[in-house]
This record gives structure tokens, C-alpha cells and sequence, in this order.
């Protein structure tokens, strides 16, 4: 793979436009920089240089991903056309998003609390799941954590609504069932 990439860097120079023109650099630039410019941008403009204001509004985390294209991209116009036509989208949104959100430490206070209450809370139904032999409904969950997961990486946490309504109808379920068994102990 690294010697297919390398010849085909080497061959048409893609970041030449930034002075990239060895094919190992134009490689790390690839792996570190591009596929992370969202985050690496928001962290430059709302941490280092805080040259920008934060928006305190929490319902951007719903649709990061156009926000923060619409912030970093050159040619918005072009980019957010693509994004409607085709889903062409940048990567990693999230975290950069908290920051354009909220200030540092509060961004790493809501991002413990996302991961606690969405991420670690939905994988541990689907263990249970898997543990308890519910085959179809670990493969829903399973399908629902992975979109967790998206909402982490792309900052499209709309995509968390039904894993949301899951776990809210998951934990009725084991309230009752449990609720039950102490009525027939």
C-alpha cells in the first residue's frame, strides 16, 4: 500500500499547490495533517490563537461537520455545494467542534461526559447483549454503536437519536424485567 501511495504521489505531486513535493512528506501530511485539519484548525483557532468567538451553542454538535466546513474551507462556496450534491465531506470534526463550542475546559468536561453516557454506556449494552444471547438485538446495537462512533469521529451526533431512543427502551426494559423478579422472589 505505502509503495502504491508512494508512486502515485510521486507521480502526480497532489500537494504541490503547498510545497509538498516528496512523496514521504506529501504521505505524513496525508496520514497527520489532512485527515485531521479540522481538528488541528480548530484547535490553532479557538486554543492557541483564540481569534475566534466561541458560539456556547450546543445543538451545533447535531451537525458539525457542515460547521466546520463551512469555517476551514477555502472555497466555501464549492465545498458546501459538493457536501449537498454528493456527501462529500471533510474528516474529524469532532472534537474540533467543542471548541468552536465552548472554551477548553469545558469542552473537556462535555466530551468525558459524551463519552461516558453514549459511548461507554451503549457498548456496555451491547456486551450485555452479546452475553445474554440476543443475537438480533446486538447486531441493532452493534449497527447503533458504530454510529456513535461516527457521531465521535464526524461530529454528526444527530446520528445518536436512535441510539438514544435504544437505550432509553433497553433500560425500561431491565427496569421492569427487574422490577418483576423481586414481585416473584
Amino acid at each position: 500500500m505505502y509503495t502504491i501511495t508512494y508512486n502515485k504521489y510521486e507521480e502526480t505531486n497532489p500537494f504541490a499547490d503547498i510545497k509538498i513535493y516528496n512523496p514521504n512528506e506529501a504521505i505524513v501530511y496525508r496520514i497527520f495533517g489532512l485527515q485531521g485539519h479540522l481538528f488541528w484548525g480548530a484547535t490553532e483557532r479557538y486554543l492557541i490563537g483564540n481569534e475566534a468567538p466561541k458560539s456556547f451553542n450546543p445543538a451545533d454538535l447535531l451537525y458539525g461537520m457542515p460547521i466546520m466546513m463551512e469555517e476551514f474551507a477555502k472555497n466555501k462556496k464549492d465545498v458546501l455545494a459538493a457536501n449537498a450534491e454528493g456527501g462529500y465531506n471533510f474528516t474529524n470534526a469532532y472534537p474540533g467542534i467543542l471548541f468552536e463550542i465552548f472554551p477548553l475546559s469545558l469542552s473537556l468536561v462535555l466530551h468525558t461526559f459524551l463519552v461516558i453516557i453514549f459511548l461507554a454506556l451503549m457498548g456496555w449494552v451491547l456486551k450485555e447483549l452479546m452475553v445474554g444471547h440476543a443475537y438480533v438485538l446486538s447486531i441493532i446495537a452493534y449497527q447503533l454503536f458504530n454510529w456513535i462512533i461516527y457521531a465521535f469521529v464526524m461530529g454528526y451526533f444527530y446520528k445518536m437519536y436512535f441510539a438514544i431512543f435504544f437505550m432509553l427502551l433497553y433500560g425500561i426494559y431491565i427496569y421492569f424485567r427487574k422490577k418483576r423478579n423481586l414481585i416473584y422472589e
